[in-house]
């Protein structure tokens, strides 16, 4: 039996009609079931089949965008979080990127790698290799451990929980080790960025003298649990005491970040993104020396403040605004 050749040409492009509807089907219910593996498959498929079809730039599109390193990991439908752990998590959104983070190259590279490593987690895996995902961030406070937390999820694409620790360190017997049990399931249930913070609450050193045996009991809890969890959610610890932590803590963590005041340059630069859009008068150097003993976060509410005080005073933004604003805070910290 003869075809016509118009008849076999309409054949095919109602066969790869259905095929493009079966492939956008599948991609979208791929995206809403967070499942990011088969989505970067099916759109490959995608690609391949627009390269046949002669739409080259198309496909070439569409592979790019597949294989650049900037692409996301998608992030998991959001499920409404059970009673039993909704007071024990928060989620916070905050837009921040790693570009936005002022921070030394050597840190701010570490900081890369993670999120390098985990956007690339399974070609790891094909080498018996794990991404870094168990971070450990030490430093003062205000010198960006919480942002960067937020940077990552942002980065990733993936939602940000903060373990509130207030709520899971209580004074009877058992009940904090089993909260923190609660905690772990859900980092296995709901992939994300969970934010251990103030991590020496729970953390700190088994043979300090003011310790009693419940929190001992926590700390090797928490420890099995970190060896025992192979999720998929990055697990950040952020500290300012170092020193308080017990050190059987630290092979536990893939990666240890290490903050610190800025220096000079960095000064300069957080002063100039907080004023962007609002000339400064005066020598922008000079207030350095005011500056000295400084955080990140500091350093932003001075500006912040000054910004307030131009608008609603109609003043001018000056060096010497900003060093009163830095004077009266000090004097602030030192009453207290």
């Amino acid at each position: 039996m003869l075809i016509c050749p118009r008849k076999t040409l309409s054949l095919h492009i109602s066969s790869c009609i259905m095929a493009n509807a079966d492939q956008i089907i599948s991609l979208i219910k791929s995206h809403l079931e967070g499942d990011d593996e088969r989505f970067r498959s099916l759109a490959l498929q995608v690609s391949v089949s627009e390269a046949k079809a002669g739409h080259v730039v198309l496909a070439r599109a569409i592979k790019d965008l597949l294989n650049t390193n900037k692409m996301r990991v998608l992030r998991p439908q959001m499920k409404m979080l059970n009673s039993d752990i909704s007071e024990l998590l928060i989620e916070i959104e905050q837009p921040f990127r790693l570009s936005d983070l002022v921070i030394n190259d050597a840190l701010k590279e570490k900081i890369n790698r993670i999120i390098k490593e985990y956007i690339q987690r399974d070609k790891l895996r094909k080498y018996n290799l794990d991404n870094r995902r168990k971070v450990l961030m030490t430093g003062p406070s205000g010198t960006g451990k919480t942002m960067t937390a937020s940077v990552i999820g942002n980065e990733l694409n993936l939602p940000l929980y903060v373990v509130r620790l207030e709520k899971i360190v209580t004074k009877f017997m058992g009940e904090t080790s089993m909260k923190l049990s609660k905690v772990f399931d859900w980092i296995t249930q709901m992939q994300g960025v969970y934010l251990f913070d103030e991590f020496d609450a729970i953390g700190q050193q088994r043979g300090l003298d003011n310790e009693v045996g419940e929190m001992r009991r926590v700390l090797n809890s928490f420890l099995q649990m970190m060896e025992r969890d192979t999720s998929d959610s990055l697990i950040l610890a952020a500290t300012n005491d170092v020193q308080a932590l017990d050190k059987a803590l630290f092979r536990r963590f893939d990666d240890v970040l290490e903050y610190s005041l800025p220096n000079d340059e960095e000064k300069i630069e957080i002063v100039k993104r907080k004023l962007n859009g609002f000339a400064l008068k005066g020598d922008i150097y000079s207030l350095l020396p005011s500056m000295e003993y400084m955080s990140h976060a500091e350093i932003c509410m001075v500006c912040t403040d000054a910004i307030k005080e131009v608008l609603l005073y109609n003043k001018d933004l000056t060096v010497a605004l900003i060093k009163r604003i830095i004077s009266m805070r000090t004097k602030a910290y030192n009453a207290v």
